[in-house]
């Protein structure tokens, strides 16, 4: 008798040991919500360019497409930057340079928004990448960028072309998915965005 009794009481000294551990490892998921990744580097072939079809992307993307703050909806919750390179005819390297304010991921596909630091494009131009990271392997990784295919005086944040570059070259890309952030019931939806953000910018 003395036997099982101990037995019960151990089970459940196990059980309670359990569940609060289980307890404390689920509170940090709803204090701070994951992020979403979008890191690598290639050389991505152009083809409505080819007489100079190659084009560099470096990707240094952390974050989320938006953020709850005073009980609204902000878009933008991001940092990091993009790096590209257009060389020219002659092999001199053009480089410009995206501040990223924003990354949403869905599986092996990424949003990566940001503004130019200036140089190639006009300061504050909204720009926008799309990045495809192909589970066969790097070499079938694909780049789609806001400009020469579409029209960039329309440019959103929230949305890109299709990954229409193929890989090249380079140690290829990786997108490391994140959910959504919680929006806790009650919070306001966000302010509405403008249809041309680059139309001044760019004429």
């Amino acid at each position: 008798m003395r036997k099982t009794t101990l037995a019960a009481t151990a089970l459940a000294a196990g059980a309670l040991t359990l569940a609060s551990g289980s307890a404390a490892l689920a509170a940090p998921q709803h204090a701070t919500p994951k992020e979403g990744h979008v890191t690598g580097d290639a050389w991505v072939r152009y083809s409505v360019d080819p007489q100079n079809p190659l084009r560099r992307f470096v990707f240094d993307a952390h974050g989320n497409p938006f953020k709850v703050s005073d009980g609204k909806i902000v878009f933008g919750a991001a940092r990091g930057t993009v790096r590209f390179d257009h060389p020219g005819p002659g092999g001199e390297h053009n480089w410009g340079t995206v501040n990223v304010d924003y990354v949403m991921t869905g599986g092996p596909v990424a949003i990566v928004s940001g503004t130019s630091a200036g140089g190639l494009w006009p300061k504050g131009a909204r720009m926008t990448f799309t990045v495809y990271d192909d589970p066969r392997g790097d070499r079938y990784d694909r780049v789609g960028f806001s400009w020469g295919v579409v029209d960039p005086r329309c440019a959103q944040m929230d949305g890109g072309p299709a990954p229409f570059t193929t890989y090249v070259s380079g140690r290829g890309y990786r997108v490391r998915h994140a959910d959504l952030p919680v929006v806790p019931d009650g919070t306001q939806g966000p302010d509405k965005a403008p249809t041309c953000v680059n139309t001044d910018l760019l004429g």
